[in-house]
Formats: structure tokens, sequence, C-alpha cells
């Protein structure tokens, strides 16, 4: 095979093995995605020389993270290429774990297609980014042993009360990590809560934060986004105490959001940070879950606060770091 002129002699004799290797480390670290052309990009390499294509082609590696996007405006020739993108680079990844991003506008006709070419790859699936129509909800069920973490969300709302909710990802034995579209409602969907360390959400009514605390009993960190109930919800269950949770954020989405009924819900001896908005949290409430906890805690952040530094460490005297930040919504 021809080589490139020009390029170094050491490079042009090193074992084809060493180059992969060299390829592969310049992409982006997986799970990171390169670009589907231009620097950075794994196509990039295959037009040096016939000799660098053959090994780029060659090497699975180089192949195994996948962001397409769809836009209703794009034309049909567009949908194509990116659809042809998908398939080519699932081919060329051969049995590697996967990380894929399908982004955009889910209700463009191509996400299907999409959806319905990498669930064939699904015991591959390690890391997953997708946004779903509530018809194609189907395709997050089977067997992923590989995921880790996934982005997930329906796009749009869908009505309450579906009877049983389904249970994604049941079949996911390493799912750890979870990041939750604005459009999650957990009384439709269920997910392995129990099975999780690490969880944000970027918009749960208040009792449906409560109702994921009381069942997501390993979680090590959690961000939670927060907004007002449209209904008032009986309380539940106790939750129960959090053995493993050091970080946890509490953000309101709008006015009156009261975090204070999640935090008095809570014990929590491994707190370590702790993030939450002043406004909607009575000082009595941070100090009824550290003397509950008797946490060691490291890092206090007050957003929207109304009360200076002085009076947050008076009252909590042994917290180690104290920010207080006073913006609002």
């Amino acid at each position: 095979m021809d080589n490139a002129p020009g390029l170094p002699a050491t490079i042009q004799t090193l074992p084809p093995e060493i180059l992969a290797e060299i390829f592969v480390n310049f992409l982006p670290p997986h799970p990171e995605f390169p670009p589907l052309a231009g620097l950075l990009s794994p196509l990039l390499l295959c037009r040096i020389c016939q000799q660098w294509r053959a090994i780029a082609l060659s090497t699975p590696a180089l192949w195994s993270a996948i962001r397409v996007a769809t836009a209703l405006e794009w034309s049909d020739e567009e949908e194509g290429r990116q659809f042809e993108v998908l398939t080519t680079w699932l081919a060329r990844s051969r049995d590697c774990p996967l990380s894929l991003s399908l982004s955009g506008a889910s209700h463009s006709h191509l996400m299907p297609d999409l959806l319905q070419a990498i669930w064939p790859h699904r015991e591959r699936w390690e890391y997953l980014d997708v946004l779903i129509n509530m018809q194609d909800i189907h395709l997050m069920q089977g067997d992923m042993p590989l995921l880790r973490h996934i982005t997930f969300g329906p796009d749009g709302f869908y009505p309450r009360g579906i009877k049983p909710p389904p249970t994604l990802f049941e079949r996911a034995p390493s799912l750890r990590s979870v990041v939750l579209g604005v459009n999650f409602l957990v009384d439709c969907l269920r997910l392995p809560w129990a099975n999780l360390t690490h969880l944000e959400a970027q918009c749960l009514y208040e009792h449906e934060c409560t109702d994921v605390l009381r069942d997501a009993t390993n979680l090590v960190s959690c961000k939670l986004n927060v907004i007002q109930d449209e209904l008032a919800e009986d309380a539940g269950s106790a939750v129960p105490v959090h053995l493993h949770l050091r970080d946890l954020v509490l953000c309101p989405k709008n006015p009156n959001v009261w975090l204070w009924e999640i935090l008095d819900d809570l014990t929590l001896p491994a707190l370590r940070r702790l993030q939450i908005a002043q406004p909607y949290t009575p000082l009595e409430s941070l100090q009824g879950l550290l003397l509950r906890s008797q946490c060691t805690l490291e890092e206090l952040r007050i957003t929207g606060a109304t009360m200076t530094e002085a009076v947050f460490r008076e009252a909590l005297p042994k917290v180690g770091t104290i920010v207080v930040e006073a913006s609002v919504i």
C-alpha cells in the first residue's frame, strides 16, 4: 500500500497495531464524541494515505462514539447522510462498547429510523443520550448488559395513569448514572432506582423528588431541579436513611417551591456537600437535617440568599465552607 510522501520515516515504519493505538489516542477519549468530519474526526485519518485508511477502518474503537442529529428543517438528503453515518460507523465499530447520542428533533420522521438502527446493538450500549417519543418507548427495554449511563427523556408530556407503567432499563445491571429530561414523569415510567449511584433530574415535581429519593437509596450524587406541584399529593411512606449520598443539589425551577418539604424527609449521614436555595428552605430545616444526619458537611452553598454568611455561620458552626450567593430566580 502507498504511504503518504513527506511523512517521517519513523511513522511509516511503525507496526499497524502501534499506529492503531496512536489513532485511538488522537480522538477525544471515550465516551466523548469525535466530530463526524474535519479535525479530530476518524475520517481525517482515512484521507492521509492508503495504509492509514486501512488501519483506521480496521480499528473498531475509532468508530464507537457516534453523535448524530435531526432537525425539522433538514432536507431528505441531509437526513439521509446522518442515517448513513450512523449505520456505517455502527458497522465499523464491530463489537466495541458504544457511546451514542441521538439529538435534535425527536418528532422528526428520521428519529424512528435512527432508533431502529441502534436497537440491534443494545447489548453494546454503554453511554446513551436520547430523546424519544412515547410510541418508541419499547425500544428502551431489553438486555443492555453494558449500559452505564443514560441521558433520557420523552419528547413532550403524555397522559398519566398508564397501568402498569412500563419499567425501562430493568435488564441493564451496570446502569448507575441517569440524567432525566424535563418531561419525565415518575408515575408514567419506572426505572431501576435502587441501582443508581448518580442522578440528575432536569425537572421534577416536589412529590416526585421525594418518591425518587424513597426508592433510590444507593445514590452517591444527586441533583434535582424542582418545580411546584400542580396538585397536592399524599406524602407516602417515610424516606429511608441514605447511607451513601455525599453530594446533594436542590434547585427551584420556579417560585414558591417548598424545598424544605424534601429536605425534612431526609437523613444523610454521609453528606459532604449541599447546595440549596435559601428563600425556599428555612434555616431550621438545615439545622434539623444536620442534627438528624450527624454528618460532616464540608461545603454548604446557599443560592438566592436573603441572609448573610455570618448568620449561617452562627447557626451552623460545624459546617466547613459556607458559600452565600444572593442571586434570585
